[in-house]
């Protein structure tokens, strides 16, 4: 297997490069959740400041419905923002990759809510399986146990609000490079202070999955290496099983 730098990246010369997609958790309902609710209920707070009585309260009405969405979805955006991924000849990586790549021997914050920054790394020696799933069913399992620190949160799980794709890889721990990631702590970490663990089910959005899938099939992989691992694999992890421990 090729070497990987304690970020993630390769020590290897340059790979040639299958697929890469950067800030692939930024679908556009993510981002509306995210940027346009806190931007309607400022713009409606001000009117609401700025006219008479009988029409500031509706104003102020909504500006509580436009950041409805906000408190469980928005808080979320500034987290996922760099999600990246890279598959080449030396394997891939998933999370803050194109940070890292621009920012060589640096690191991000490494808490359990900034997973997203950080890197996770494997060597094709060590995928045991992946693929890109649309499954319904699943993507709403991969978002509900995305914890973001809220409770115990499975880490390399970067599902994200409102995806509808994903590449799912399986992975041989024991040949990955994982950060090191503690609970988030201080005054406004409340919320965000439960502990992440390690397991061998990694989930990372994707905005372009017939393109990601495309690149799949053209990878010199062994056969059965790909193909979408959702609802379980035959002898492995599944999905539900991982998410429920």
């Amino acid at each position: 297997m090729t070497e990987l730098s304690g970020t993630g990246a390769p020590r290897s010369s340059p790979a040639q490069t299958y697929y890469a997609e950067d800030h692939c958790a930024l679908n556009w309902r993510f981002v509306a959740a995210g940027l346009c609710g806190p931007v309607v209920a400022a713009v409606a707070f001000v009117a609401a400041v700025a006219l008479h009585s009988g029409v500031s309260w509706a104003l102020l009405a909504v500006m509580v419905l436009a950041l409805l969405p906000w408190f469980p979805f928005g808080q979320v955006l500034p987290y996922a923002w760099p999600v990246s991924m890279r598959l080449d000849s030396n394997g891939l990586r998933i999370g803050g990759v194109r940070w890292a790549d621009r920012h060589p021997g640096r690191r991000r914050k490494a808490t359990v809510p900034h997973q997203y920054g950080q890197v996770f790394a494997c060597g094709w020696d060590g995928v045991q399986r992946l693929g890109v799933t649309r499954d319904r069913k699943a993507i709403k399992v991969m978002i509900r146990h995305a914890a973001h620190g809220r409770r115990r949160t499975p880490l390399g799980n970067l599902a994200v609000p409102f995806m509808r794709a994903a590449l799912v890889i399986v992975v041989d721990e024991d040949h990955c490079a994982v950060p090191s990631i503690t609970p988030a702590r201080g005054p406004l970490s409340v919320n965000w202070s439960s502990p992440g663990f390690h397991q061998p089910v990694w989930v990372v959005p994707t905005r372009h999955p017939g393109e990601l899938e495309a690149a799949l099939a053209t990878m010199p992989l062994p056969p059965g290496t790909v193909g979408d691992p959702y609802p379980g694999l035959e002898g492995g992890p599944s999905i539900t099983d991982w998410l429920a421990s």
